[in-house]
């Protein structure tokens, strides 16, 4: 199972200026076959280090979430680093 893209990606306002939050829908392949699932992540933005990332999905897939949430984080990490969030 691998992680293709994040694709509709959609900040949502808040109002602490060091915590911006995500919508959009993560692209999934297993077996080859394509799954398309919701996912709502946060980036936030500590003093000193790197910056916490959180991901949950809006309905869970039917297999091991763990993995592709650490697999989440670490996309959602260069695309911050990239400068290719919203």
């Amino acid at each position: 199972m691998r992680i293709i893209e994040l694709k509709d990606l959609r900040r949502k306002e808040t109002p602490l200026h060091y915590i911006r939050e995500f919508t959009g829908i993560a692209v999934l392949e297993r077996e080859g076959k394509v799954f398309e699932k919701a996912l709502v992540f946060t980036v936030e933005r500590r003093p000193i280090g790197a910056p916490e990332v959180s991901a949950r999905f809006v309905e869970e897939p039917e297999w091991p979430i763990l993995p592709l949430i650490r697999s989440i984080k670490e996309l959602v990490t260069e695309l911050d680093k990239s400068g290719g969030l919203p």
